[in-house]
């Protein structure tokens, strides 16, 4: 279900963006998750916070990199 809400999310924000600004994008949003996943405060339970942390990062990148892949495809000729 957060994977599916991430993709939709993902899509929705590439499809209001000009097609050659996606990357810069991808590569900002890329940025700014792996910030706030490395460097939030840990509140709570330490492993389940790290946990949870661990499984978000990998479907962030997952969604990143299925978006950059299909970027790469766009972009040879």
């Amino acid at each position: 279900m957060v994977a599916a809400s991430l993709a939709e999310a993902m899509d929705v924000m590439l499809g209001r963006t000009a097609e050659g600004d996606q990357p810069s994008l991808i590569r900002t949003l890329r940025t700014q998750m792996e910030r706030v996943l490395t460097e939030s405060p840990v509140g709570g339970d330490p492993l389940q916070a790290i946990a949870v942390r661990s499984r978000l990062a990998v479907l962030f990148d997952a969604e990143f990199a299925r978006h950059e892949c299909a970027e790469g495809n766009r972009q040879k000729p």
